[in-house]
Parts: structure tokens; sequence; C-alpha cells
């Protein structure tokens, strides 16, 4: 494995996903009735992570199969998946951008805020469409650029020391142009915007829980301490605070989502 789905599966190793994503089941509830999701249907989540949107297809009834790049996630999906009185989703180790499947296996293909974050995003856009038979359903959501999640992101960008490619940016998926030049061989292709609601007591609540339970910002913070840059991290913190609160109202954090559904 390279270079960089190495860094990927380091990051994603890091950190407390299940607290994380603890607002994220209505997310999945929402891209499985968008998809039309039956339970007749063979379901592949790509970018599983641990397991919300599976999970919730295979409640649905469907046949499910999830896919990620982290060991570590998959564990996690597992225990899931027992913790919910349930059985027979196929967990399996695997890259979006090279899906281990026959062409036109899968009745639904989905990736709840999984696949954005493949560095070849043609590439992951061309496999997901791959592996899905003819007239079969594409879901996926993402996080439009404008929003609270690709505003945060930019405040990241600024203070991260660590190398990036400038321009690789998931946020590419966020924006429907741009998801219709990455879906080719796709039609009738539907968005919808959502909003997650994020209980907060204060937005530096929200910050140390960000430093301390997501991976890449746990990385970058780290980084920042070995070089000893304790003045780079306040500055950080100010202005992710600064741009965090613009979207608060009432004690509630607004993340804005956009779900895609598409046929292929």
């Amino acid at each position: 494995m390279n270079d960089s789905k190495d860094a990927v599966k380091e990051i994603w190793s890091l950190g407390d996903w299940r607290s994380r994503g603890q607002f994220i089941p209505p997310v999945s509830a929402s891209l499985t009735r968008l998809a039309n999701l039956q339970a007749s249907d063979s379901v592949l989540d790509v970018a599983c992570g641990f397991g919300n949107t599976a999970i919730t297809a295979r409640m649905l009834g469907a046949k499910v199969t999830g896919i990620d790049i982290t060991p570590k996630l998959l564990t996690l999906a597992k225990e899931e998946e027992k913790i919910a009185g349930i059985s027979g989703i196929e967990w399996k180790e695997g890259d979006a951008e090279n899906l281990p499947y026959e062409d036109e296996s899968f009745d639904v293909v989905l990736s709840t805020f999984g696949h954005i974050f493949a560095p070849n995003q043609e590439l992951a856009g061309k496999e997901m469409i791959r592996v899905l038979k003819k007239g079969g359903r594409l879901g996926f959501t993402s996080w439009p650029p404008e929003l609270a999640v690709g505003k945060l992101s930019e405040v990241v960008s600024k203070y991260n020391p660590l190398p990036h490619n400038e321009a690789f940016s998931p946020y590419n998926w966020g924006v429907p142009e741009k998801i219709k030049q990455l879906l080719p061989g796709t039609i009738d292709i539907f968005f919808e915007r959502g909003t997650i609601n994020v209980p907060i007591l204060s937005p530096n609540h929200y910050w140390q829980d960000t430093i301390t339970k997501a991976g890449f910002m746990i990385q970058v913070i780290n980084t920042l301490k070995k070089q000893q840059d304790y003045g780079r991290i306040e500055l950080f913190r100010k202005d992710y605070i600064k741009t965090l609160k613009q979207y608060i109202t009432d004690n509630i954090l607004r993340m804005g989502y956009l779900i895609t559904v598409a046929t292929k």
C-alpha cells in the first residue's frame, strides 16, 4: 500500500469515532430512505467506518457488505452490529479506489462521509459506479464547502503543519456541479440537504472534544506540540472558535450536509 493510503489508515485509526459519530444515525436513515432501499437489495457500504449505514441497511432487511480501509474501524463496526442484535453483515478490509468486486454486483451502493476522503476522487466515483448494477442506486453524503464543516476545514488547512495536497479536497463531493463530473454514466442525479444538530455547551468544549477525539485533528495538534509551536496552537484555537461560532445557535452546532442519489 502506498504512503497516502497508509496515512489514511493511520488518521482513521486515531480518535474516538464512536463518540464523534453518535449524531450520524439519522443521516444513515435519511440516506437509505432516499436511496429507496428495499429488503431484497444487495447493498455495499463504501468506506463504512464503524458501520452506521451498513447496520441501518441490514436492519431494513437488506443483504449488506461493509468495506473500509481501516481495520480498527471494522472492529468497531462488528461490535456495533453485535450491540444492535443483528448479524449477517459481511465486513471486509478494502480500498474505495479498488473495490474487490465484479462489475454490476450490487443493487445499491452507499457511502456516508466515507468515499469522499479517497485521494483519487475520479477513481473512487468510477469504482462505485462499476460495481453497481444497471438501474441500481448510488447514494452518499458529503460536506458542502460553504457550510460549517467545510469552513472549519479551511481553518485546519491554514494551520496544518503536515505535508498535504492543496489540490485535493473532499469537499468537491459537496458541490453538485462537481459531483456530476465525478459520476459519469449516471442519470437522474438528485440532491437533498440536511443538518446534523450537535448539542454543545460552548465553542471551546467542541474544540477540546475535536482535538482529543477526531483523528486528523489529533495528528495536527500532536505535530504542532512536537514542534513546540504553542503560540500557533493558540492562534489555531482562536481562529477555529471564531469560525465555529457562526454555526452555533442556542447551544446547537448546525452542521449542514448534502445527500446525493443517482441511478446507473
